[in-house]
C-alpha cells in the first residue's frame, strides 16, 4: 500500500519538475483561495482520521482528498 500513495509533497514535485524558471505571482485574493482550500481540506482529511479506522481504507481516502485538493488548487493556477 504505502508505495502507491504518494505525499502531496512529491505530488507537486512531479508538476513542478521544469518550471523552476516559471516564477507565477498570485494576488492576495488567490493566495488566500488557496488558504482556505487548504484549511477545508485539512478538516476533511481530520475527520477521516476519526470516522475511519481501517488504515488501508483511510490512505485511500486520504489519497482522494489530497488529490481532489491539488486539483481545485490548480484550477486557481490556471486563471493566471
Amino acid at each position: 500500500m504505502g508505495d502507491k500513495l504518494k505525499s502531496t509533497l512529491d505530488i507537486v514535485m512531479e508538476k513542478t519538475k521544469g518550471m523552476d524558471k516559471e516564477i507565477v505571482e498570485l494576488s492576495e485574493d488567490q493566495k488566500e483561495q488557496i488558504a482556505e482550500i487548504r484549511r477545508e481540506y485539512e478538516a476533511k482529511i481530520a475527520e477521516k482520521k476519526i470516522l475511519i479506522n481501517d488504515k488501508e481504507r483511510l490512505g485511500a481516502e486520504i489519497l482522494k482528498l489530497e488529490e481532489k485538493r491539488e486539483k481545485e488548487i490548480e484550477k486557481i493556477y490556471k486563471k493566471l
